[in-house]
């Protein structure tokens, strides 16, 4: 019975052990936010205000008065 203790520590702590280890060596590449295990720390905020108050840029005009428009129609 000895055998099957161990063998279900093992189940059980190698894929966590995994998941660790993949947590550190993106940890150690660089990687701050895409991370495998969830870090306890709020969303970006948007600032929604800033894009609200931009404006489209207006639509150019078309000069139906040329004579090239009113041979195309």
């Amino acid at each position: 019975m000895f055998v099957h203790e161990f063998a279900l520590l093992i189940a059980f702590a190698t894929p966590l052990a995994a998941l660790c280890a993949m947590h550190a060596g993106l940890w150690a590449a660089g990687e701050r936010d895409t991370l495998m295990v969830p870090v306890m720390r709020d969303f970006p905020r948007i600032a929604l205000e800033a894009a609200a108050a931009e404006t489209p840029a207006p639509m150019p005009t078309i000069p139906q008065n040329e004579e090239d428009f009113r041979l195309a129609a």
